[in-house]
């Protein structure tokens, strides 16, 4: 068997050595971002917890930034689709989407790594991440949204109801970030169950 990297790949393909190396990579970037910030890393930090030589970080990635847009990417897809499962496996009901919805948020807010990088660390980087942020901001917005577009009425037609139904998730998504981030920042001090019934209340009094 051959060593890469500090790992055993006997019989592996090429292209499972590179998604295992990456995959590595961004969970060191999670650890190295969410403990000492993105500005303060460095790509020696991040390939020694990985356990890589720096080359196969530079294979995988142009630059620490080109790693910390992959890095929130990969923890905002994962909790998108952990809401979406959460939310079609509730009851067909606001309160019990939005309670499933929220809960599954704050389970994930536990993590407090990839709470730092999904919340805190992508922030005015650059213009490129900045977009990669807005990307899923506004996959959020939609997710919130379809929440209540679900029930008995249909979604909002004509240019300026869907303008304002845009503003109001995008406004919701800030709400539910600005509460969650100064929950993970302030060590969890309130209970998983104030923090969603708190914000069920924001939610809901939007939505109907």
């Amino acid at each position: 068997m051959a060593r890469e990297g500090g790992r055993r790949y006997g019989g592996v393909a090429q292209a499972q050595r590179e998604q295992a190396r990456r995959a590595a990579l961004i969970d060191a970037a999670t650890e190295v971002f969410g403990t000492h910030g993105f500005r303060r890393a460095t790509v020696r930090s991040v390939c020694g917890l990985a356990k890589l030589n720096d080359r196969y970080f530079y294979a995988a990635f142009d630059n620490m930034e080109h790693l910390l847009r992959a890095t929130y990417a990969h923890h905002a897809q994962t909790l998108l689709e952990r809401l979406q499962a959460a939310i079609a496996d509730s009851a067909p009901t606001l309160d019990a989407r939005l309670d499933a919805g929220l809960n599954a948020f704050f389970t994930f807010l536990r993590q407090p790594h990839a709470a730092r990088v999904l919340l805190l660390e992508v922030m005015g980087v650059s213009p490129e991440t900045d977009l990669t942020y807005q990307r899923y901001i506004f996959e959020f917005a939609k997710l919130i949204l379809a929440m209540a577009n679900s029930m008995d009425e249909p979604p909002p037609t004509g240019d300026d109801a869907q303008a304002q139904a845009r503003i109001v998730g995008l406004a919701l998504v800030g709400a539910m970030t600005n509460a969650g981030t100064a929950w993970v920042l302030m060590g969890y001090q309130d209970t998983q169950a104030c923090m969603v019934a708190s914000c069920r209340r924001v939610l809901r009094g939007a939505l109907i």
